[in-house]
């Protein structure tokens, strides 16, 4: 007699496999649905300097002559009718204004004119004229101080009568120092120095202190 065939069943694996598949795919978009954008504060400073201003570099002479350059003429330091023996002094100032930088400065000078050979000139930094004087019927001055050029001629060549200088080097503020220059038409001077002119140029040149 025959025995009925039992029927064997085994579980549905294709079925676990989806549901599981569907599980992960629903873990994944849940885990990346949860991450949100993150808000990073910032801030910002800024900073804008103070303005920036050059100096000035400015030498002035008997308070003429401020800002750049230029010339000045001062009739007051010639002398007319001028005889051998004779002679004339006067004082510069050389100034640094107040608002100009520290300088060095140096003086060259030339002479024009068709009496310039017979005049002899000194000059003397940090000194001053003296008193004009009359003795004999001449006309004479003297400058106080040491000379750096001492009765030299000039001509159209200029030579320099004054090295560098370092009074108005430093400090604050205005200053100055005095400069003093000769002129003399020496006692042995010929005729043919008669009824003749002549005038000099000084120089005044600046160097910003280092």
């Amino acid at each position: 007699m025959r025995r009925a065939a039992r029927a064997i069943r085994r579980p549905a694996r294709a079925g676990w496999h989806r549901r599981l598949a569907g599980l992960l795919s629903l873990g994944v978009v849940v885990g990346m649905g949860s991450v949100g954008t993150l808000a990073y504060w910032t801030d910002e400073a800024t900073l804008e300097t103070g303005r920036f201003r050059s100096g000035t570099l400015d030498i002035t002479l008997n308070d003429q002559l401020a800002g750049q350059g230029g010339t000045w003429t001062d009739d007051a330091t010639g002398m007319t009718s001028m005889v051998p023996g004779e002679s004339q002094a006067f004082t510069v100032r050389v100034q640094r204004p107040a608002d100009s930088v520290g300088f060095d400065y140096a003086v060259a000078a030339t002479a024009s004119g068709d009496l310039a050979s017979a005049l002899r000139w000194s000059v003397h930094p940090g000194g001053r004229a003296g008193s004009a004087q009359t003795s004999n019927g001449l006309r004479t001055n003297t400058c106080s101080g040491e000379a750096t050029f001492s009765a030299g001629t000039l001509g159209g060549n200029a030579k320099e009568v004054v090295s560098s200088r370092a009074a108005l080097h430093s400090g604050s503020g205005a200053a100055e120092e005095t400069v003093c220059i000769r002129v003399a038409l020496p006692a042995d001077a010929d005729n043919t120095a008669q009824g003749k002119s002549a005038a000099a140029t000084f120089t005044f040149s600046a160097t910003q202190a280092k």
